[in-house]
């Protein structure tokens, strides 16, 4: 009995270790309603392979990478449910700015990029990286029922979060409603650097996970 404890124990370490390295749950204040509301007038394009390439024509050299690599290609190319917002237009009155200025501040990042996403309810999102993007500010909006899942290491539920999307990870089929997502991206640090930084500005762990 106290070997499988132990086995159980290491087992449980290295799967701590490995959710440490991909995800950083964390407790900060913001008006989940408010961003809701922002969301709603913004208007949407499908993340898909068609709508990336129209956008990499407008993108400078140095962005030629810009965009989403996805395992499942046939899906890649034809989804629909899966869609990201235009750049917003922000006035210092949306929660959606508070949040951008506070975590510019924060990482000292002059932008980035705010977007929200949306996934339809009873659709899933296939294992993907961000090619653009070393890792992101993810806030649920709306869809809390459903886990993200980092392929070979496990889904894991989160409100905010600090999120390596350079790491294969998912969404399996959305329940209780559509998904709604204020994003913020970090092209500028990997996941490690970002997460050491918001812990020295004492944004902390977010007690039970």
């Amino acid at each position: 009995r106290t070997t499988g404890i132990l086995m159980s124990s290491i087992a449980d370490d290295r799967l701590n270790k490995l959710k440490e390295g991909v995800i950083y749950h964390f407790n900060v204040d913001h008006d989940k309603n408010k961003l809701y509301e922002e969301s709603v007038s913004c208007r949407y394009s499908a993340i898909n392979n068609r709508n990336l390439e129209r956008y990499r024509k407008f993108l400078k050299e140095k962005d030629a990478k810009y965009g989403v690599e996805s395992e499942d290609k046939d899906w890649f190319e034809k989804q629909n449910d899966w869609k990201v917002s235009t750049r917003l237009d922000m006035t210092p009155s949306m929660e959606a700015y508070r949040l951008h200025e506070v975590f510019k501040e924060v990482l000292e990042i002059e932008d980035m990029g705010p977007r929200f996403m949306t996934q339809k309810e009873g659709t899933d999102v296939k294992y993907h990286v961000d090619r653009e993007t070393k890792c992101a500010i993810n806030f649920l909006v709306r869809g809390v029922q459903t886990p993200i899942s980092f392929k070979n290491i496990g889904s894991f539920y989160y409100d905010t979060a600090l999120i390596d999307s350079s790491f294969l990870h998912a969404v399996p089929s959305q329940t209780g409603g559509d998904r709604v997502l204020f994003k913020l991206r970090i092209n500028d640090m990997t996941y490690n650097e970002a997460k050491e930084k918001l812990i020295a500005k004492g944004i902390v762990r977010k007690l039970g996970n």
